[in-house]
Parts: C-alpha cells; sequence; structure tokens
C-alpha cells in the first residue's frame, strides 16, 4: 500500500509540473540578462549568388546596429542583438547543416535564404527545433502551404508577383504590344512565376508566342536568344537572377535586338542598381515588377543613404527584405519581453509591423500560413540611369515610357 500511495504521488507531481509547463515553448538563447540575442543569418556567401547574398547581410547588420544603438530589446532590459551567419553555399543540405549549427548556437530566430530549395530544407529545420523563421528573399508559394508554425515571410511570394505582373501590364501596355516571349530559369522560383504568367497573360490582351527556359548556372544563352529573335515579339518578359539576366542582356547587345518593351518579373538583375552600371544606356526603360522600398518614405531615403555611406554602393531591393526582416523579429522580441520560442511565435503570428519601408498601404500581417497578407510588388523602370516606380499610381514617382 505503501509502495502504491508512493506511484500515485509521484504521477500527480508530474502532472502538476507538466500542467505548469503547457504552452511553453524551447527557450532559446541564454536567459542571463547580460547576455546577448542571438539571431541567425543563412545565404549564400559563397557561389554564384554571393552577390546578391553579401548586399542582404549588410543590410541585416545595419539593422542590428541601428536597433542596438537605440537601446537594444527595451522589454529584455535593453539586452543586445547579436547576429550570426551561415554560409549555405548555394546548396540546400549545406544550408539545413548550417541552419542547424546556428540553432546549436542558440540563436532566437533564423533568416534567409535567397533561393527556395535551400529556404524549404531551413524552415524544416527551424520548424523541427521550434525556431522561429523569418523569409527575407525567397518566393515559392508552396513552401507555405506545409502547416508550418515557426515559418513567416514577408514579401510577396511568386503568385502575387505574377498576378500582380499580368494587373499592371494591363494598365500600362499601349495597343501595339501584342505579343510577348518569355524566358525563365529553370528553379521551382522560375517555373512558377512563369507557369502562372502564361497561363493568365492572354487576360492582359498579350498573345504569349514562344517560352524559353534555362539553367540559371549557365554560361552562355546563344541558342535561347536566337529562339526569341525568331519569335520577333513585341515583348519581352524575363524572370532570372543577376548573373544569368546579365548574360542575356550581354547576348542581346551582341546582336543589337531590341523590343518595344522589356519586362521582369521578381527579376535579381534589372532591379539592382549594378545592372545599370554594367549596362548603361543599353537597358534604358527596362521595367521590372519587383520588391521595392515605398518612394514616399523618409525612413527609407534615409536608410539608402546610410547604406550607402557605409558600404560604398547602393542598396539592393534584395538587401531591403533582410533590413525588414531583423526589424520585425526585434518588434516580436520586444512585444513578447521573452525568448522563449513559443512566446516569440506568437508575437510574430500577431504581427502589425506599421514602421514598414515597403510599399504596402498598411502594415506587414501574417496570416494563418506565415505569408504577409499586404505583399505586393511595384514596377519600376530605369529612367535615364535610375530606377524610378511607376505603378501602382499611390507609390509612382514617374509615368513609365513605352517609346523604345
Amino acid at each position: 500500500m505503501k509502495n502504491l500511495k508512493r506511484t500515485v504521488s509521484i504521477i500527480l507531481t508530474l502532472i502538476t509540473i507538466g500542467t505548469m509547463f503547457t504552452g511553453c515553448g524551447k527557450q532559446t538563447g541564454s536567459d542571463d540578462p547580460e547576455s546577448t540575442i542571438k539571431i541567425g543569418s543563412v545565404h549564400p556567401l559563397t557561389g554564384n549568388y554571393a552577390y546578391e547574398a553579401q548586399s542582404i547581410i549588410n543590410a541585416q547588420k545595419l539593422a542590428i546596429e541601428e536597433i542596438n544603438n537605440a537601446g537594444g530589446i527595451k522589454s529584455l532590459d535593453g539586452r543586445k542583438l547579436e547576429f550570426v551567419v551561415g554560409d549555405s553555399q548555394g546548396n540546400a543540405d549545406t544550408g539545413a547543416s548550417e541552419a542547424q549549427r546556428l540553432i546549436d548556437q542558440n540563436v532566437v530566430a533564423l533568416t534567409g535564404t535567397f533561393q527556395s530549395s535551400v529556404t524549404q530544407t531551413c524552415m524544416q529545420e527551424a520548424e523541427k527545433n521550434e525556431v522561429p523563421f523569418v523569409v527575407t528573399v525567397s518566393n515559392n508559394v508552396a513552401m507555405f502551404e506545409n502547416g508550418f508554425k515557426y515559418c513567416f515571410r514577408i514579401q510577396p511570394n511568386a503568385n502575387v508577383f505574377s498576378n500582380d505582373f499580368i494587373d499592371y501590364i494591363k494598365a500600362v501596355k499601349t495597343d501595339d504590344i501584342k505579343t510577348a516571349v518569355l524566358i525563365n530559369e529553370d528553379s521551382i522560383t522560375g517555373t512558377e512565376s512563369g507557369d502562372v504568367i502564361a497561363a493568365n497573360l492572354k487576360a492582359a490582351g498579350i498573345n504569349l508566342v514562344d517560352r524559353v527556359t534555362y539553367s540559371a548556372s549557365t554560361a552562355t544563352l546563344s541558342s535561347e536568344v536566337t529562339k526569341i529573335v525568331n519569335a520577333a515579339p513585341d515583348m519581352l518578359i524575363t524572370i532570372g537572377y543577376f548573373n544569368d539576366t546579365s548574360l542575356l542582356v550581354k547576348e542581346l547587345n551582341e546582336r543589337n535586338v531590341s523590343f518595344k518593351l522589356v519586362v521582369g518579373v521578381a527579376n535579381g538583375g534589372i532591379s539592382d542598381s549594378k545592372f545599370i552600371e554594367d549596362f548603361g544606356s543599353t537597358v534604358e526603360n527596362f521595367c521590372d515588377v519587383n520588391y521595392r522600398y515605398n518612394p514616399n518614405s523618409e525612413k527609407a531615403k534615409e536608410l539608402l543613404a546610410k547604406y550607402k555611406d557605409k558600404y560604398g554602393e547602393e542598396m539592393s531591393v534584395h538587401a531591403i527584405y533582410g533590413y525588414e526582416s531583423i526589424m520585425v523579429i526585434a518588434d516580436a522580441l520586444e512585444r513578447a519581453g521573452s525568448t522563449d520560442s513559443e512566446k516569440l511565435r506568437a508575437a510574430l503570428s500577431s504581427t502589425n509591423y506599421t514602421n514598414t519601408i515597403l510599399p504596402q498601404s498598411v502594415g506587414i500581417q501574417f496570416d494563418e500560413k506565415g505569408e504577409n497578407i499586404n505583399a505586393a510588388g511595384v514596377m519600376v523602370q530605369i529612367q535615364n540611369g535610375e530606377h524610378k516606380v511607376v505603378f501602382p499610381e499611390s507609390f509612382a514617382e514617374s509615368e513609365i515610357i513605352l517609346d523604345k
């Protein structure tokens, strides 16, 4: 009987302890008030995408500095943020192992990773370890269909970009633009966006006369450009990264090929200031439906000036989302008042970040899948060697030019 009573007592004690901890998450980071709060970042710092990745890292460092200089996380007694970085090398498995390495260093949250295939594996590691993950750049739709609780995305996904493209082209195109060729790199991102555009382009009054695909790691686009030239479209639609879009333009320039309109969709080249430096007047009037800062935001203008002063170059569109990822995590930490993973996840879920520099009419808010419900792209055009927002009208800096 005495042993039975002891067993019952132990069971009741375990039940009480379990009840006490119900609803609590994993305590990430140190609870030492003197310690830093670590935020991790996994991006391809070596390989084909190192240029874009480094710009994201630079912007995230700038965000960390701003937060720390302003007093750190005030609800946690002013604790400072510490930035730890992993190199995915552009490889999904390496990205996952780097994510786990940073998790083992007790990061409270992860960010990343520029490539959708890598982002997916990193999200899986974050979810498995109950560590919040905020996507910097990756627009694959399917990765947010898995029912993950700890993953969030600020940027528009591929469907939003592609549907924005259709709506914007319908609004701005002239009657003489009747045909188009779509050229896209064949990754998850390029294929997904291209499929939406190919299925809906007729709704914009344009006939798709050919679709050309290629690997983003290709060394030449000679045969692909030959197909484009043979199709003789009024408009060229291009989905790609910086390096491959540069190859495309070099080939077009060598053959002296031009179109009535060139439009990128989330294009890693056209929306980058380095692209203008590299190609000058030959890319004048090129357009892109992409990420962007809000040109009406004084905070955004100050940030761009600060970035250029610190790093000696213009802040890229990808870097803007790197910066915002840190700001959104810091905002959630302030509201959570804790580094407990479940409390931080809950705070991220209830985000309404209105101090954003993005072209949104309202703040950053996440739905039940973790998608920013207010995310949208804008159409930019290269005019006189500068990027100008030309649509939607509420964010436009200039009118679109269609006479090339």
